[in-house]
């Protein structure tokens, strides 16, 4: 009985150590963009935008995606990405696992010379786009708001730590090398005795 407890302990010994050796990587958090329709005069705001972790922000490399799409009816869409705009943070930015918040000066996406733009101003109340220089819409008031500080998206899923499959093979080989030489010991401990 002590050999299968002392066989079990080192097993689960194996086990912590190469998980606490590999390094998880994380993917973020990815929240769909708030589609305020109501105060957009026809036009929807579709996408998502990936932020590192969870915590508040006050710089913009906290986030290390976007790609939104501005579209209406009978016109173009315009497409805001991490590829084709820049981003801009004045305020501050909250992601929690929930909610991705925006308060203060508010958070700016836009193509190069600023003739698309894609803005949330909650200390001016300002929400608008703009297209080739020319606002599309343009309200002072924005939904959901509570008190200057304003959910400009809803968590699509939460940061979870992945296994790399490389990494995870080598650790069951490993535990079970280390399951078979102590089940070798205990077979020649049995024999000697």
């Amino acid at each position: 009985m002590a050999h299968q407890v002392r066989s079990w302990a080192i097993a689960a010994l194996a086990v912590f150590a190469l998980a606490g050796a590999a390094a998880p990587s994380f993917a973020g958090i990815t929240y769909n963009v708030t589609n305020y329709a109501e105060g957009q005069n026809g036009w929807s705001v579709n996408g998502t935008i990936t932020v590192l972790e969870a915590g508040t922000f006050t710089s913009s490399s906290a986030i290390t995606a976007w790609d939104i799409t501005l579209s209406k009816p009978d016109n173009a869409s315009y497409q805001f990405t991490n590829q084709l705009s820049g981003i801009t943070l004045t305020g501050f930015l909250t992601a929690s696992t929930g909610t991705l918040d925006v308060s203060g000066n508010g958070l700016s996406l836009q193509s190069e010379g600023n003739v698309n733009m894609l803005f949330w101003d909650p200390f001016y109340t300002s929400y608008y786009g703009q297209i080739n220089n020319s606002q599309v819409f343009g309200y002072f008031s924005f939904s959901p708001s509570n008190n200057g500080v304003w959910t400009i998206g809803t968590a699509s899923a939460s940061a979870v730590p992945e296994i790399d499959p490389a990494t995870g093979g080598s650790a069951l080989s490993l535990v079970a090398g280390v399951l078979a030489m102590i089940e070798q010991r205990r077979r020649r401990a049995t024999l000697v005795a």
